[in-house]
Parts: C-alpha cells; sequence; structure tokens
C-alpha cells in the first residue's frame, strides 16, 4: 500500500531522504513538497521519479498527503505539528528542538485527534537504553557533549563575536555552550536536536546538562551521552560522518529517518 509523504524543508536533510526512499522503493512516496524557496523545492521536484507536486503552503501540501516529514527548522514545527495533527496526518519530525519547546501542546494535539507524532533518533545511539532505565527507578544524571569541525557551527545564532572569530583561529577544541537543553536549541538550533531528542525520552528535560564543543582537530561528529540512577551508569558515544552536503548534521541523522520509515514498514519491530 503506498502512502503518500509530503515533505516540508527541501534542503540538505530532507531532499536526501526523498531520494533514498525513492531509491528503496519504499511505501512511502513522496508525492508532495514545500519549501519557503519555491526553486528548492522545484529542484527536488524534477530529481524524483515521483514527481511531486510543489505546494504554495505547507497547509496545502497537508490537505493532499497522508504523512508529513519536516525537515524545515526549529521554528517551522509548532505550526506544521498542529496543520498536521488536526486533519489526522502523521508527522515525522526531524526537528526534535522545534517538539521539545512546545510538547505540551503537541501532546494533547496528538492525543485528542489520536494520531501519532514520531522523532527519529537522528544521529545518536542509547536512546533504548534511556527509556528502559526511567522504568527501573529515579535517573539522577544526564549529561550529553556534542563535539564537532568548526565549519560545523558556521552560522549558528547563538555564536558570540570572539567564538566566530575562533572558529577559525583556535587550534584546540573549546566549549560554545554549557547548560540546560532549551538554551543549547535556542543558541544552535541546527546543530544539537540530538540534545532534545534525548530530553524528551528522558521524561525529564530539566535534568539534561548540555555540553557543546568545536575541535579543530575533530573530522567526524561526535555526541557522548551519559546517565546514571537506579538502574546503574549508562554512556553511549557515537562518531559520525557529517552530511557531505550540510556539515551542520551527520549523515547519520538522514539514516535514521529512512529506518524509521523502514520500520513503520515492518511486523515485526526490535528495540523498545
Amino acid at each position: 500500500m503506498k502512502r503518500r509523504l509530503g515533505l516540508v524543508g527541501c534542503g540538505a536533510i530532507g531532499s536526501t531522504v526523498a531520494r533514498l526512499l525513492e531509491k528503496r522503493r519504499s511505501s512511502f512516496v513522496v508525492t508532495g513538497l514545500y519549501d519557503v524557496s519555491p526553486a528548492q523545492a522545484q529542484k527536488l521536484s524534477k530529481r524524483l521519479k515521483s514527481r511531486p507536486r510543489v505546494f504554495d503552503s505547507p497547509s496545502d501540501l497537508v490537505g493532499h498527503v497522508d504523512w508529513v516529514l519536516e525537515a524545515a527548522s526549529v521554528k517551522a514545527v509548532p505550526a506544521l505539528a498542529r496543520m498536521a495533527l488536526q486533519r489526522r496526518k502523521p508527522l515525522v519530525a526531524m526537528s526534535s528542538g522545534g517538539v521539545l519547546g512546545h510538547f505540551a501542546e503537541i501532546s494533547r494535539l496528538a492525543e485528542k485527534y489520536r494520531t501519532k507524532v514520531y522523532l527519529p533518533s537522528g544521529a545518536l545511539a542509547g536512546l533504548d537504553g534511556v527509556r528502559a532505565a526511567r522504568q527501573l527507578g529515579k535517573i539522577n544524571k544526564i549529561t550529553i557533549t556534542s563535539t564537532k569541525p568548526p565549519r560545523g557551527f558556521a552560522g549558528a545564532p547563538g555564536l558570540t563575536a570572539a567564538q566566530k572569530k575562533a572558529l577559525y583561529s583556535s587550534r584546540k577544541a573549546f566549549y560554545l555552550y554549557q547548560g540546560d537543553v532549551w538554551g543549547a536549541i535556542r543558541r544552535f538550533p541546527a546543530n544539537v536536536n540530538v540534545s532534545a531528542t534525548l530530553a524528551l525520552a528522558s521524561g525529564n528535560p530539566k535534568l539534561v546538562k548540555v555540553k557543546v564543543m568545536a575541535d579543530p582537530k575533530a573530522r567526524l561528529n561526535q555526541h557522548q551521552v551519559e546517565v546514571a540512577g537506579a538502574f546503574g551508569q549508562l554512556t553511549a558515544v557515537t562518531r559520525n560522518q557529517p552530511s557531505a552536503e550540510n556539515p551542520k548534521t551527520s549523515a547519520l541523522a538522514i539514516q535514521a529517518a529512512l529506518a524509521l520509515f523502514e520500520r513503520l514498514e515492518r511486523f515485526v519491530e526490535i528495540g523498545n
């Protein structure tokens, strides 16, 4: 059974997911596109065999598809979630920071309209363990340290003037941020969605401490998660190749979206 998928955000992540879904002959077929740059959407439409229709607004797109994939931005998530859920269209959100910032509202709408919101694990390992650990008692500590090459932070709105200069001049690793998850998403919305995903998986976002580091010697994007509580201790480290098209994200984040769509097609699921 083919499921019509609408894509909001036709940049590096959205375009790659769309092309790979088509290559894998998924039951999810991209039939609609929307981007703030119509030219970007038209360009992607011409590259896909399905020749998806380019819509003038996210609302129009939602009305013509079965599922919605968000690959736009943290800021785009709240309004898109409302549109999708009110029309009972499941939403796959890549920008989990946007879900974190409006979690109460999105959860309420999802329950009201009996429609699910899915967050791929992105470039992060260990989420299954975190969710399981919650069942065994209190969690006392959750820390995530995200380290990337300096170019991966170019253009981040949270950089100070000194940090912008250091990105191109420092020869040593240095912290760009240490604090809570909301501050991390606000300052680095395109870089640390993994921290929002972890925070949501933990069930206690206030507990999550985020460290963001630029390392000129790094060639991979690294995320290290450390959790301690009644269950014991968990440490998970992932070192991922940056996306060739968008160094702000990891190639694994794109594959995580594809793995989610594959799981939705299967009758046997692995993992919690």
